[in-house]
């Protein structure tokens, strides 16, 4: 298993391997040196012994080097330097954006020509035909990411002092929200009444995510020793994902995971009603097992999502997101008179215009209703018809 940020990991064989970037090839790739030890400490000594060795060896770069220094090496340079920092997931999907997309086409350049009008230009053209599958565009949240990392490794270009004349003012796609799906009333009642039914945990993680608002990973990584009957909580501090597996010569491509949620907001108290927590008392189990099956193991956001679809097939449903869940929530708290700060809150968001963006669809009766209200306003009246 690796130690997360270190490139340290316990071999097959039982000795532990560390692994060191010395340099990139000319195709980009990271050259690396091995060092083995029997125990992790050991490796890590090794590790940081070499790493001491290297910095006190290392020569200035030269003006000359900095000049033709590549936008390839920029962007894993700046890459390998926030590995320590930043959470795993986040770096495999950073890794991903780069391999897929930013080094193909401008990893040749030379940061000096690399100018705000090449940027620009290969955004716009990532969002009109960027897909592999020559099928169309990238999503402009896909190209929003990109750019995101594109900026960083500029930034990063300024600190280090290479010659990089790129400012912060890049292309920026505006990321049109779809219609989001939310459970109609009768629908909501049509899978309840399947939820409530069955005797097994995971409908009852389901009507966890309905009455709390929860994502699919936050579902999936729910145990029971974080939710406190007694002052009717859900403590919600970690998630499930599947990521990329960034281990040398891995067995899959992927891996599962459990890590803390996307931002520091999500780490949150959730209240849930007391009709929902008197029907999922019935399934208490032990403090560290989790809810959805029941048990010590967990299971993943992509076999959730299909248990979750059989459910609603059950129901007569057509088949939705798991997110849909979270944005019905969101919509009947509205509908009952929920402050947004306090919905806001509740879903884990930083702030409240994203609350009222992406979460919030009130029904047509919700707006007939508040339409009607007007009458109390108006100068007519309906006993006589007169004004």
């Amino acid at each position: 298993m690796g130690r997360h940020g270190e490139n340290i990991y316990k071999r097959k064989d039982g000795r532990w391997e560390a692994r060191v970037i010395t340099g990139y090839s000319l195709e980009g790739k990271a050259c690396y040196r091995y060092l083995y030890g029997r125990t992790y400490q050991e490796v890590k000594s090794k590790k940081m012994e070499f790493l001491t060795r290297s910095a006190l060896g290392k020569q200035p770069v030269s003006h000359n080097s900095r000049m033709k220094m590549t936008f390839r090496e920029l962007m894993m340079e700046w890459l390998d330097s926030r590995r320590g920092s930043i959470k795993e997931s986040s770096y495999a999907n950073y890794m991903n954006l780069l391999e897929q997309h930013i080094l193909p086409e401008l990893g040749r350049y030379s940061v000096s020509a690399v100018t705000t009008d090449i940027l620009d230009g290969f955004l716009k053209a990532k969002l009109d035909s960027g897909r592999c599958d020559h099928q169309g565009g990238l999503a402009a949240k896909t190209v929003l990411d990109i750019r995101s990392v594109l900026l960083m490794g500029l930034e990063y270009a300024r600190r280090q002092k290479y010659p990089c004349s790129v400012e912060n003012k890049l292309f920026c796609p505006r990321n049109m929200q779809s219609d989001t799906r939310v459970l109609t009333r009768g629908e909501q009642q049509k899978l309840e009444q399947i939820l409530f039914q069955s005797a097994n945990p995971f409908e009852a993680g389901v009507l966890i995510a309905l009455y709390g608002g929860l994502r699919i990973g936050e579902v999936c990584a729910l145990q029971w020793g974080d939710i406190d009957f007694e002052d009717r909580l859900v403590y919600v501090s970690k998630t499930v994902i599947r990521m990329r597996n960034l281990s040398p010569d891995p067995d899959h491509k992927t891996k599962v995971v459990i890590e803390r949620p996307k931002t520091a907001c999500s780490v949150r108290l959730v209240p849930l009603p007391s009709f929902l927590l008197r029907h999922i008392a019935k399934f208490r189990s032990e403090q560290e097992f989790y809810i959805l099956t029941g048990s010590g193991s967990f299971t993943e956001p992509r076999v959730c999502l299909e248990k979750y679809k059989h459910v609603l097939k059950e129901a007569g449903i057509e088949s939705l997101t798991f997110h849909t869940l979270r944005h019905t929530f969101a919509t009947r708290c509205v509908e009952s008179g929920i402050d947004i700060k306090s919905l806001s809150e509740i879903l884990g968001h930083a702030d409240v215009s994203t609350t009222l963006q992406r979460y919030v669809h009130p029904s047509i009766e919700q707006k007939k209703k508040q339409i009607e209200s007007l009458e109390s306003i108006s100068i007519y009246r309906q006993d006589n018809g007169q004004i």
